[in-house]
Formats: structure tokens, sequence, C-alpha cells
């Protein structure tokens, strides 16, 4: 059987696709009532963060790239959160005696 050759653009698509479907098991792309598209979880919940305010997907690619984007941001915000919770800066400083 010959391997399938892809465009650089299904390359990408079927990527960012793989990396979303890790993270939210069975999501899927749904049209809605305005002609635009979204990628929901496995229970039909958007990935999509509405306080984002992203602009409606117009194609299944930019559907799929938005709910990249946005758990990358999620991700982000999560992280950078973490590394700056007070208790954590606290601590730190409390041991750090160089600065007294």
């Amino acid at each position: 059987m010959a391997k399938k050759i892809l465009t650089p653009e299904a390359r990408e698509f079927a990527k960012v696709k793989r990396f979303i479907q890790k993270r939210f098991p069975g999501a899927y792309t749904i049209r809605r009532h305005d002609n635009s598209f979204a990628v929901v979880d496995g229970n039909g919940r958007s990935i999509v963060d509405p306080e984002l305010l992203l602009p409606p997907a117009p194609t299944v690619r930019e559907a799929w790239r938005q709910a990249k984007y946005t758990n990358w941001f999620s991700n982000m915000i999560r992280k950078s959160a973490n590394a700056f919770d007070e208790s954590k800066v606290y601590t730190s400083k409390r041991g750090d005696r160089s600065t007294w």
C-alpha cells in the first residue's frame, strides 16, 4: 500500500488535531447556527474559552487552530500564576538571607 503524501497545510492540521485530541479525548468539530465552526470536547463543551473573545471560526481548520491557541494560552496563564504564587515567592525570599 502506497504511503499518503500530505500537503504542508494538511500536515499542520493533523498536528494541531493530534495536539488537541491528546488533551481532550473525543474532541470533534461542530457547525454552529451562524455557519461558523467550533471544537468541543467529548462531552460537547466548547474547548475555546469565551473570555478570549476570539471571532467565530469560518473554517474547520481555523476552529482547531483556535482550540490549540486557547489551550496554549490557558496553560501559559496557569504556569505564570503558579510561578508567581505569593506563598512561593515569600518562602523563597525567606530562605535567601543575603537580601536581609
